[in-house]
């Protein structure tokens, strides 16, 4: 039997039976610890085995055996696969043994507590993906037993979950796909040393956006003197469209920057909006188009043509490395301080660079760790420049 298939037992157990060194009644055996095996075993293995003893048997079991995670997802998105996918993978390589139950987020509070408390008795970590069901969650068992980590989830503070980024102090550990305002805004004027306006991009019904991203970047921005316009859209009231706003809004725009020069669009992560970038450069009047979300960057004809933020690879990653560290290393999810990836991941691509005739600072491009030629070809990867045969 290979060392794969061992690691794999759900339990592993050894029972020793009828070993009678010295004559004495069965019924004088502890149910602790049996009496006819030395202590010396427990003292020596109790840190990475469990025991318990029954009659004449003494059942010897992993510690840290065959894990079993829970994950709450609230709806089918792209950025859910990737983190969920991400996780795996990590698990694969850096845990010796773990199981997966991915569950769909009840839509009453009733349903949610009974999942929880099933939860409760049959898991031993709990992921929330994204940032709707990571405030359900929050909401109703904040402070309960179940260790809890967020991933794919927006700025835990801004959102008002916890008071401070060193950690929450209960069975909550958290992961942010924001970056501080103060950070994005500086790589914007890196790209833009004369910025004047940003249009930014948001859903209406992505409450979590409206608060952690656009709030914060037009308080910073108007500091500043750059002016933030909002640019809501909500495909179910007519004057609300894409369409409408984009046409209305650049208009905004062009009265206070006629030739539209010194701004540029912010595309927040609202998963609808993020499935409609090449709507959004059809509507853009060639504004450059800079996101949050480093996978709307890409070699195709329809990209972004920059971000700045948090890739969901990344946030995905740190959250199973935070879960590792509370199911093998023994940490509280309390004490794990909000998880923010610094420096950012930059994106860019070369091929939208080239269609707005807009150039990028070198000094981006030194610090992107994804590049896109002009035909749309990886130059690097990851950071790594990628060679070509």
């Amino acid at each position: 039997m290979n060392k794969r298939r061992l690691l794999k037992m759900n339990v592993i157990c050894v029972s020793i039976v009828s070993l009678f060194l010295f004559s004495f009644s069965l019924s004088a055996v502890s149910s602790d610890w049996p009496d006819w095996v030395g202590e010396t075993v427990k003292v020596k293995a109790e840190d990475d085995w469990t025991f318990e003893g029954k009659n004449d048997e003494l059942h010897i079991a992993p510690r840290k055996s065959n894990s079993t995670i829970w994950v709450i997802v609230s709806r089918k998105a792209t950025s859910y696969d990737t983190a969920l996918s991400t996780m795996l993978n990590v698990y694969q390589q850096e845990f010796d043994s773990v199981s997966f139950n991915v569950v769909k987020l009840p839509k009453t509070d009733a349903e949610l507590d009974q999942l929880l408390e099933e939860a409760e008795q049959r898991a031993q970590l709990l992921y929330t993906v994204g940032s709707k069901a990571t405030v359900a969650v929050h909401r109703q068992y904040q402070g309960k037993k179940l260790p809890v980590v967020s991933v794919n989830a927006k700025d835990p503070v801004l959102m008002g979950l916890i008071d401070e980024y060193q950690g929450s102090g209960d069975n909550f550990a958290f992961t942010s796909l924001n970056l501080p305002a103060n950070v994005t805004l500086s790589f914007l004027l890196k790209y833009m040393p004369e910025l004047s306006q940003i249009g930014v991009l948001y859903a209406r019904t992505n409450q979590s956006a409206y608060i952690t991203q656009f709030l914060p970047l037009q308080q910073e921005a108007e500091r500043r003197g750059i002016r933030v316009l909002g640019f809501e859209v909500d495909e179910s009231m007519e004057d609300q469209t894409l369409e409408r706003v984009m046409a209305s809004e650049i208009s905004a725009l062009q009265s206070q920057d006629t030739n539209l020069d010194n701004s540029l669009l912010w595309l927040t992560g609202s998963s609808s909006l993020l499935a409609r970038v090449e709507e959004i450069n059809g509507l853009s009047q060639n504004l450059p188009l800079l996101t949050v979300v480093p996978e709307a960057v890409n070699g195709d004809e329809h990209s972004a043509l920059m971000s700045v933020g948090v890739s969901f690879v990344n946030n995905a990653h740190q959250a199973a490395l935070y879960g590792i560290r509370i199911l093998r290393d023994g940490e509280k999810a309390g004490d794990l301080p909000v998880g923010v990836i610094s420096p950012p991941d930059i994106s860019i691509s070369f091929r939208q660079a080239k269609r707005l005739e807009k150039a990028v600072p070198l000094v981006l491009l030194e610090m992107a760790s994804d590049v896109y030629s002009e035909n749309g070809s990886v130059v690097r990867s990851q950071g790594m420049s990628v060679e070509r045969q």
